[in-house]
């Protein structure tokens, strides 16, 4: 399972080396930490609700537009592929999330010298831009997957035709 190098990742999915138990477990990580994001506590407000709406749009969205570049009905592992990238693009925006994340909030602490216990709509924005820039590396991991498959067909026959 890939924690971090996607280009040995999509190397590896080119090459169709990922079996049905990879799928299974980056479906249970994503599902884990998915549920963890979405849990709502005693804080809750509306700006957690609409958070979660907004979030979960972008995520058809996106997964609806990953299928499509995929090649949609045509496409090749579209699950495969997605899953095990939408995985490793999370751990790896995770990682630069979470200190911007302590900056901005210590920044916010030090200048108002405290710090709401509910969601405002400054959280609800912050959340939305790295949800989006999350989906926009996604689809754009996808895309280039895609591609190099289109490119490696082209090379495949250019070098059958020589050949005949």
């Amino acid at each position: 399972m890939y924690f971090w190098n996607i280009w040995a990742l999509k190397s590896d999915l080119r090459a169709n080396q990922l079996t049905p138990k990879y799928d299974l477990k980056y479906l249970i990580a994503i599902i884990i930490l998915t549920s963890l994001r979405n849990t709502p506590t005693d804080t809750s407000n509306g700006y957690d609700y609409l958070s979660l709406l907004l979030d979960l749009l972008m995520f058809m969205i996106s997964t609806w537009y990953c299928f499509k570049i995929n090649g949609g009905d045509t496409g090749q592992d579209f699950l495969r592929r997605y899953l095990s990238i939408f995985w490793v693009v999370g751990i790896r925006v995770l990682v630069c999330t979470v200190p911007i994340s302590i900056s901005v909030y210590s920044l916010i602490y030090i200048t108002r010298g405290e710090s709401s216990e509910e969601t405002t709509l400054f959280d609800l924005l912050f959340i939305l831009l790295f949800s989006g820039v999350y989906y926009w590396h996604v689809i754009a991991q996808i895309k280039d997957l895609k591609n190099t498959d289109v490119w490696e067909k082209q090379v495949r026959g250019a070098k059958s035709d020589n050949s005949n």
